[in-house]
């Protein structure tokens, strides 16, 4: 693979990609290199910008990260009428060159947690659409005690305002006077789906929080803010994910 394009899979534009090159502040297996159109090997270790980067031959045509969205944010790249984006906040984290990609499905503005970034389309279809049964697991604070029965409901699905909501499990994991901790999974993504099946029930929700996305759990991004490339084994289950379905994509 071509230098340059080894750059662009990593979130630099090519013509920052060239830049960077032509200056020198890029090196590869600790040699700087001039050239946009140097090949990189399976193994070679690539600087840039106090980066470093291993060539592992997974899928190098795509960039694949995961962000711990704050709250107060909006889960877009461009509205003019939101002050705070995700945009916004790679640009405060000097990671604009990453803007090219694209969140992975929304979060509430008031709902914080794992957010997957990549300008993978295939991927981006077959984590939001229910046909692929990707699981979203969040952690939810609800008011009140919840009852096994409810939880049931929940379970078997309700309707809202014409739409059919459930969720695929719920396990209430502490239960104090005043409130309860509920682990949702979900698979739809209907807007609002989390806190309508509360309110629904009368336990509405105080505080959201998505921890995991197929296999992206919060772990990777512990702090509000966080947003790190992934890697491995967790990216190598992602791209068995796309494997698995991208024939079903493609039909």
């Amino acid at each position: 693979m071509k230098l340059q394009k080894f750059l662009q899979s990593k979130g630099y534009s090519r013509r920052m990609a060239d830049k960077l090159v032509f200056n020198g502040e890029v090196s590869v297996n600790e040699k700087q290199v001039f050239e946009p159109w140097y090949e990189v090997n399976f193994g070679d270790k690539v600087q840039v910008e106090n980066k470093n980067y291993t060539f592992d031959d997974r899928n190098q045509d795509y960039s694949y990260y995961v962000l711990h969205k704050p709250k107060g944010y909006s889960t877009t790249l461009s509205d003019p009428k939101q002050k705070h984006t995700v945009a916004t906040l790679l640009q405060e984290k000097n990671l604009q060159h990453l803007n090219h990609l694209k969140p992975v499905g929304r979060l509430d503005k008031d709902v914080e947690g794992v957010v997957i970034l990549t300008d993978d389309g295939d991927l981006i279809n077959i984590l939001t659409s229910a046909r692929y049964g990707v699981e979203k697991v969040y952690v939810a604070k609800v008011r009140g005690k919840v009852k096994k029965e409810d939880l049931e409901k929940l379970r078997n699905g309700i309707e809202d305002n014409g739409d059919f909501l459930k969720c695929e499990n719920a396990v209430v994991i502490e239960m104090h006077k005043d409130y309860s901790i509920v682990k949702v999974t979900m698979i739809k993504g209907r807007k609002h789906e989390v806190k309508r099946l509360f309110s629904s029930i009368g336990n509405p929700v105080v505080n959201l929080i998505r921890i995991s996305h197929g296999p992206v759990d919060i772990t990777l991004v512990p702090n509000p803010g966080d947003i790190v490339e992934i890697r491995a084994n967790v990216l190598d289950k992602l791209l068995e994910i796309k494997k698995k379905n991208q024939n079903k994509v493609r039909s």
